[in-house]
């Protein structure tokens, strides 16, 4: 085990020590070894269009974005890998990738406890023992058993997935729900995307809220630790009856 000091190393101040520069995964949208949330209420088709760029990102541009390939671990807390990889083969087809081009490892994770610090441990030992590159949770609320409004309880779990992305250079995408809205809730502030306490939002580095405007079209907010970005518009050719043989445009 290690010592206090060597989990916390002190480091002395350089006046020529230079940042390391922020590199986007998906140009404008996610970002490499950063902390990224999705967000969207129910059938927004936010978990199809997350697995519709998954599959881009290994021919280097998706929806007119660059972007980079990743080995990708994927926790699936709803929907079952068969489902999920069944889509994903269908994406690939459409978007005319060879099913062997892209590198997605699944996890049934419905009841995976990352409230509890073995689990996280055991998570990161997963991540770790084949060198990914990329972790995805989909949905957040199913691989937990936290209180999500909650600071004190959550926090543990948000140190440790921060300190995956610093450390590791660990990219992750957390894919969760939308509180109910009103007429006088301000869509502009990102705290207004996600359930939960604004413990959430405050550790992402980017954020998306993907927003149904009709059977086919959604616009999707981008904001995160950048100036902002204009609304991201994209054609879900599946349209409401959420058909992942279509996929996006």
């Amino acid at each position: 085990m290690q010592s206090f000091k060597q989990t916390y190393p002190v480091i002395k101040y350089d006046p020529d020590m230079k940042p390391n520069p922020v590199k986007w995964l998906v140009d404008d949208f996610w970002q490499l070894g950063k902390i990224n949330g999705m967000a969207g209420f129910e059938k927004s088709g936010k978990s199809r269009l997350m697995n519709w760029m998954l599959v881009g990102m290994s021919k280097g541009s998706v929806l007119g974005l660059a972007a980079m390939p990743q080995r990708i671990l994927y926790l699936c807390g709803e929907e079952t890998v068969s489902h999920v990889n069944s889509r994903i083969t269908r994406y690939a087809e459409l978007q005319g990738i060879p099913k062997s081009q892209f590198d997605i490892d699944f996890v049934e994770a419905a009841a995976m406890r990352l409230d509890i610090k073995s689990q996280r441990d055991g998570l990161l030992e997963m991540i770790l023992d084949n060198d990914r590159e990329m972790l995805v949770i989909d949905p957040w609320r199913r691989v937990h058993g936290a209180d999500e409004n909650d600071s004190k309880q959550m926090s543990p779990i948000y140190n440790d997935i921060r300190r995956w992305s610093n450390k590791y250079n660990l990219t992750v995408v957390l894919l969760h729900h939308t509180p109910k809205i009103s007429m006088d809730t301000d869509m502009s502030r990102m705290a207004a995307w996600f359930r939960g306490s604004t413990d959430l939002p405050a550790i992402l580095d980017t954020a998306q809220y993907v927003d149904r405007l009709d059977k086919g079209t959604i616009k999707v907010r981008r904001q995160g630790r950048f100036p902002p970005l204009p609304q991201l518009q994209v054609t879900d050719l599946g349209g409401t009856k959420l058909n992942d043989d279509k996929g996006f445009a």
